[in-house]
């Protein structure tokens, strides 16, 4: 145990208890001269420090280091980190198999223009906070998790007071055995400026928000690097009232949800998952309430993989004087599956990439370079509108034997050009010569031929697959080898 600078009360012994007396690290003596008034504590070596609440740079700067495996803090009320003044700076640092455990951890309360740190590092570091956690409440803030170091929450606030421009919350999650598991209200972005980074580090939520209230400036987070996942179950929201909230899943990172909405105006709020190997695994339904989008509010993107287990739903709203300018939702490049989709009219970009869903209701626009894909994910796919595919793209059917209903079911009108590619479900699939395949169905018009078909079903010698009622009755059938 060990005491510098201006720290009160002083005195310690191992274990240091302080009872119910209030730990003052820096600017504990005289106020009236902050610059001077710095202190330190350090817990290393097995040391125990026990308090009910604690005040880390309180009008001056102060440090508290605690350190190695047996070394622990044990707080029951408050700790404050930066608490108070003009002039100060509060760091917390606990480190290589140490602990600390509070009831409630502010990380930059009362100084606008100073800085409190809390410092997570090293393989079995821990910090737990039983109540209430705020990152930048009314000052700027900074949680750094890193090396396996570990952190347990309950509530928590990044960003926290209005009408203070240079108050923000900024949390780094980084390095693999890195943790974060929060069990109580999550929001990043408060009423000012947050920002959560998770690299290749783990980080569990329960119903949490990025953006809330009316906040205007920037909320951020992102997910990346080789197994970076941010892991929420319950409601996952994106957006605040003014719809800011950006979201951005890099190479290797995944996002796992259940639900999820994105409240979005002028294109502010959005889930992009942008880069190599990117995943985002939506177990329920997502929906999106756009107005005047600048840009869509979901992007897949570079390969990556999106799962959307029910429903994905675009709800376009006009608020004020923002007209609805969409698309909300745009495929580019990767993987985009669903269980159902329910797309307004013009909200749907798609230009590459592969689609696949069990239901479609709206008209679907295939005219670029994307794959839409039927039979892989779901058995079926039925379209409740119309269906248009352009020169450069791709219908691809998985067949697992023979179907005497439409694979493709288009209630309206059908547009075919590009390419149709059939292929098995698996190697044991077998046909015989009379076997019928109901490929397509629409209840419209069809207009226009596939400019190329590529029917690799395997089929034992002697036989072959006719295709001259493609176009017709959108069926193909097994007929003996002319």
């Amino acid at each position: 145990m060990t005491v510098t600078g201006d720290v009160s009360p002083g005195s310690p012994s191992d274990p240091w208890d302080l009872g119910s007396s209030t730990l003052r690290v820096g600017g504990a003596s005289n106020p009236w001269q902050p610059t001077f008034n710095i202190g330190e504590v350090i817990v290393a070596s097995g040391g125990q420090l026990s308090s009910a609440t604690a005040l880390i740079g309180n009008d001056a700067s102060g440090t508290v280091q605690v350190i190695g495996y047996g070394s622990t803090w044990i707080n029951s009320g408050s700790i404050q980190i930066c608490a108070s003044g003009d002039d100060c700076n509060g760091l917390l640092v606990v480190r290589d198999g140490a602990e600390v455990l509070t009831e409630d951890l502010v990380v930059g309360e009362r100084a606008s223009q100073n800085h409190g740190v809390l410092r997570v590092e090293g393989y079995d570091a821990t910090v737990t906070s039983l109540g209430n956690t705020y990152v930048g409440h009314r000052a700027y803030g900074r949680v750094e998790l890193k090396q396996g170091g570990s952190f347990f929450s309950n509530n928590v606030y990044i960003g926290g007071a209005s009408g203070c421009s240079s108050c923000s919350g900024h949390v780094t999650a980084a390095g693999s055995g890195t943790k974060w598991v929060s069990t109580g209200e999550f929001v990043v972005g408060v009423n000012s400026q947050g920002t959560l980074d998770i690299d290749r580090a783990q980080v569990s939520t329960i119903n949490a928000r990025l953006g809330y209230r009316d906040a205007l400036m920037s909320t951020t987070a992102s997910v990346r690097g080789w197994g970076g996942t941010w892991t929420n179950q319950g409601l996952f929201r994106v957006g605040t009232v003014q719809g800011n909230g950006e979201l951005t899943v890099g190479a290797y990172g995944t996002l796992a949800t259940e639900d999820t909405e994105i409240h979005s105006e002028l294109g502010g709020a959005f889930i992009k998952v942008n880069d190599v190997y990117a995943s985002w695994l939506n177990s329920g339904d997502v929906t999106v309430f756009a107005s005047g989008n600048r840009s869509p509010s979901i992007v897949v993107g570079k390969g990556a993989f999106v799962s959307i287990g029910g429903l994905l739903r675009t709800a376009p709203k006009v608020v004020g004087v923002y007209p609805y300018l969409g698309p909300s939702v745009r495929l580019q490049d990767g993987d985009l599956i669903a269980g159902a989709m329910e797309i307004e009219e013009g909200d749907f970009d798609f230009t590459g990439g592969r689609l696949e869903a069990g239901s479609f209701v709206g008209d679907l626009a295939n005219m670029q370079a994307g794959e839409l894909s039927v039979g892989a994910a779901h058995p079926s796919t039925a379209i409740v509108g119309s269906y248009s595919q352009g020169p450069g793209a791709t219908l691809r059917i998985i067949v697992g034997g023979s179907s005497p209903s439409p694979l493709l079911q288009v209630d309206g009108d059908l547009l075919v050009d590009g390419a149709l590619e059939v292929a098995p479900a698996d190697s044991s699939v077998s046909f015989q010569a009379g076997d019928t395949i109901a490929l397509l169905g629409w209840g419209g018009g069809l207009a226009g031929t596939f400019a190329a078909v590529n029917i690799d079903l395997p089929l034992a010698p002697g036989l072959a697959w006719d295709t001259s009622a493609l176009h017709t009755t959108g069926e193909i059938t097994v007929v003996p080898a002319t």
